[in-house]
């Protein structure tokens, strides 16, 4: 990720391989201000889809990787969201979805106002917890 505020610093705007091209354009058919950006790891696609913020991310070799969705903490799942509420106040959430299973990036503040980040897997499982 930090790489990606690299490219958009730099305006790094890329056109990805075509096989990268056509499967985004299968898998995301309704995706709209779409930008690519590409660094010597992966290509990632920032866009919008159905007014949600999402980016896809592509290996070197052509395969999708997943797709991360910003949402608002209402829409979490409710186990995900009542474990992730147990630690504090919810300040950003990302779905990661890789087509097999969804992973949780949750940004979430203490009672002291000091922020932390957590991922959970899709059964509510901790995989990282580690303050910002």
């Amino acid at each position: 990720m930090e790489n990606f505020f690299k490219n958009i610093l730099n305006d790094n705007t890329i056109t990805p391989p075509e096989p990268i091209l056509n499967h985004f354009q299968e898998k995301f058919a309704n995706a709209v201000f779409v930008e690519w950006y590409s660094d010597n790891e992966f290509y990632e696609a920032i866009f919008y889809e159905d007014d949600f913020e999402r980016i896809a991310k592509y290996d070197l070799e052509n395969n999708f990787i997943n797709v991360k969705t910003n949402i608002s903490p209402e829409l979490l799942p409710a186990a995900i969201k009542e474990k992730a509420l147990s630690y504090g106040e919810l300040m950003n959430c990302i779905i990661i979805d890789n087509n097999k299973e969804k992973d949780y990036e949750i940004i979430y503040r203490d009672s002291e106002l000091i922020r932390y980040l957590l991922f959970l897997d899709q059964n509510g499982t901790e995989i990282k917890h580690q303050k910002l």
